[in-house]
């Protein structure tokens, strides 16, 4: 029997890999495993019998990835054969569960002979690259002899329809869902330029993290090792390299095929990831004739949707520079977002092109809390369909695929003339950088509109109170470059970075204008910044490498000469790291109380009498906002007081992508009065009390819905 995937599947891939694993099992267990069953109740591993289950591979070198599919064959694993119907995997099917180093597997199929699980995304320690874990498959209580299997962050094997690990490959043409294969029904082998899907496994760590067992839904993870993709021996691009949807563990490649290939009906396709190459024998078919351009759709809603999806624009184009997937946006936008650029969108961008070429598009998908899609934007550009504002096209689509407002918007129009020297792109910078020169950048901040297309630095207000010599109050604007970079904590602005800070008197009338531009190569003994200070007439007082702002700046020099607010790289999650920093961060001062808290509030066990709750301004804004989940670099200090007011301890939870993805990626910290740090990291106790609140990201404190 040989799977014919469809388009349906493609789009939706889970009944395809489930009849393909199944598939895979029921030929293993009839050419690999042909002695009868032992009567022996005890679950027993084979020598060499827990490997990648798309190669099947069973040498001595063969290893694991974290959240791969692994196939374990051996004696009297299962009293009976089942597959999971439902989505998560259980860590338990049939009275079965598997542990990897002691952490549960995630379980798709069992068999006396046979069982498939997702090996535990957290089965590697964050930082490593490699390690042994015990293997123990336990039945109605009874565990199996240990087995070691190696694993390491990423080792990517092929499926293929042949469930044995080589042969033609389970890949795709996506613009109609037929195998890449030689010609019959439901096949025909991939043109030059075209793109098509590869579906793997072992392919190692995604961004953002999820725990095991779980299925990506309407949120792309994207693997972070970039794999190569060989074609014949030939590189090919590699548009989208992640978890494929819906299915838990399965990866999915999409790429294009490179021109030139000869056309063969078994070409070599094979995967390099993390220093490993999947064997080369595994094929597709190539017909050496070019895919058709795909011509621009016109100036309606389903068209330009259908050119969109068409395109698997999610998958397949990247994100806007120094943005992530799920970042927290601004009005009108506040919710999760996740922004992509067509490729010739970013090309522009990077070339600083001036303004976007036509067919160029800016999609912008908003989630809420809980990560569902909720609605679509896109802003096309469409030759002759609106030249007075630059030919954009705006649309909007809901989940259910019904359109909303769509054409020539008036609200869309209004908000993003705002940022019309920009050719009305407000993330994606398309115009040159100015040169360090007083006229180039008033000219660059009258284009930009800075006051309503900029934003303000993180934290602060409009008319903040300040000091000399910024007068008596201040508002600091920033550009999208210097917002990510603070977002990111970046350790240094990147070039092209800009802070403008107005300065007023008491009357709230302007005083002053000054500039700080990251601008590469302008002086590299004062990180590349150039400063402008203008009266409120205009006139430009003082430019270039003003005396006066270096020497006082060079006192937060290793905050990038910045003052307000932090840019500092993010530390290590190992308390020689965490604490220096947080003592540089002077948290008790510059960092908030944790919403609806106060200091010295009462507590409980096990965090002491009285306590004060910390927030960085990651982890403030997420629970302001309602985010559903901290992001990344977000921190919780709790500090621990005994009944007379002395400090007991400080604890910490500390999100760092990639630590822990089945406790939502927390790091934990527990740091004594005197200094011991008597346990960090994966904190079982912690683990254990604070999971009865995963639903809230692991907090008790604060609601983040």
């Amino acid at each position: 029997m040989e799977a014919t995937p469809t388009l349906q599947l493609l789009l939706s891939p889970s009944r395809f890999l489930m009849i393909q694993l199944r598939q895979i099992a029921s030929i293993l267990i009839v050419t690999a495993f042909a002695a009868a069953q032992t009567s022996s109740p005890a679950p027993t591993i084979s020598a060499a019998g827990i490997v990648n289950a798309a190669s099947l591979s069973r040498t001595a070198s063969a290893t694991l990835a974290p959240g791969s599919i692994a196939t374990i064959f051996g004696e009297n694993l299962a009293a009976t054969t089942a597959l999971a119907e439902s989505l998560p995997w259980s860590t338990a099917l049939g009275g079965v569960s598997v542990t990897f180093a002691g952490m549960p597997a995630a379980i798709l199929y069992i068999s006396p002979r046979q069982v498939n699980v997702q090996v535990p995304w957290s089965v590697l320690e964050f930082g490593q690259t490699t390690r042994m874990a015990p293997v123990v498959v336990t039945r109605s209580g009874m565990a199996s002899v240990a087995m070691d299997v190696t694993i390491a962050r990423s080792s990517p094997a092929i499926f293929t329809a042949s469930g044995m690990g080589t042969g033609p490959a389970v890949a795709m043409n996506a613009s109609d869902g037929t195998s890449a294969q030689p010609t019959r029904a439901g096949a025909r082998p991939a043109r030059a330029g075209s793109v098509i899907a590869i579906y793997a496994t072992g392919q190692g760590p995604v961004s953002p993290t999820l725990p095991t067992g779980r299925p990506t839904l309407d949120v792309n993870r994207r693997n972070t090792i970039l794999p190569e993709v060989l074609i014949g021996g030939r590189t090919a691009q590699v548009l989208y390299a992640g978890l494929a949807p819906n299915v838990p563990g399965i990866n999915q490649i999409n790429v294009f095929v490179p021109a030139g290939l000869a056309a063969g009906d078994a070409v070599p396709l094979q995967i390099r990831s993390g220093g490993v190459t999947s064997t080369d024998r595994v094929t597709i078919a190539i017909d050496s004739a070019m895919e058709p351009a795909t011509p621009l759709p016109s100036a309606t809603a389903a068209s330009v949707w259908n050119y969109l999806s068409g395109q698997n624009y999610r998958q397949n184009f990247p994100l806007v520079e120094g943005k992530r997937q799920l970042y927290s946006g601004i009005p009108p936008h506040n919710n999760l977002l996740t922004v992509q650029l067509s490729p010739n969108a970013e090309d522009a961008v990077n070339r600083k092109a001036g303004v976007f070429p036509p067919g160029a598009f800016i999609t912008k998908d908003l989630h809420g809390p809980d990560q569902n899609l909720m609605l679509s934007y896109v802003m096309l550009k469409i030759p002759g369909f609106d030249p007075a504002n630059n030919d954009w096209f705006y649309s909007t689509r809901r989940p259910d695929g019904s359109f909303g407002a769509s054409g020539a918007v008036a609200g869309c129009i209004g908000c993003h003339a705002r940022s019309k020297a920009n050719d009305y792109a407000f993330l994606a910078n398309v115009i040159p950088n100015p040169a360090p020169n007083a006229p180039a950048i008033r000219q660059f901040l009258a284009n930009s509109n800075f006051r309503t297309a900029w934003r303000l630095w993180p934290g602060t207000t409009e008319n903040q109170a300040s000091a000399a010599p910024h007068g008596a109050t201040v508002s600091t604007w920033i550009n999208e470059l210097a917002y990510n970079a603070i977002q990111n904590r970046a350790g240094r602005m990147p070039d092209g970075a800009m802070i403008v800070k107005e300065n007023f008197m008491p009357d709230r009338s302007l005083a002053a204008l000054t500039v700080m531009y990251k601008s590469r190569g302008f002086d590299p003994a004062n990180n590349d910044w150039y400063w402008l200070q203008q009266t409120a007439d205009g006139t430009a007082a003082a430019e270039g490498r003003v005396a006066g702002c270096t020497n006082c700046h060079n006192a937060v020099a290793t905050n990038d000469l910045l003052y307000t607010g932090s840019i500092a790289r993010l530390p290590e999650p190992r308390s020689a790291a965490v604490w220096p920093y947080l003592q540089a961060e002077d948290y008790q001062k510059k960092w908030k109380l944790m919403p609806g808290t106060t200091a010295q509030m009462p507590g409980s066990a096990p965090h002491g009498a009285l306590i004060t709750t910390y927030v960085n301004d990651i982890a403030l804004n997420a629970i302001n906002n309602k985010r559903g989940t901290i992001p990344p670099g977000g921190m919780v200090i709790k500090e621990n007081y005994m009944a007379d007011r002395t400090l007991a301890a400080v604890t910490l939870m500390y999100k760092v992508e990639g630590f822990n993805p089945d406790s939502n990626d927390w790091y934990w910290m527990q740091r004594t009065a005197s200094g011991t740090v008597p346990a960090e990291g994966r904190v079982a106790g912690c683990i254990t009390c604070h999971s009865g609140n995963s639903g809230n990201d692991f907090l008790f404190q604060s609601q983040l819905k």
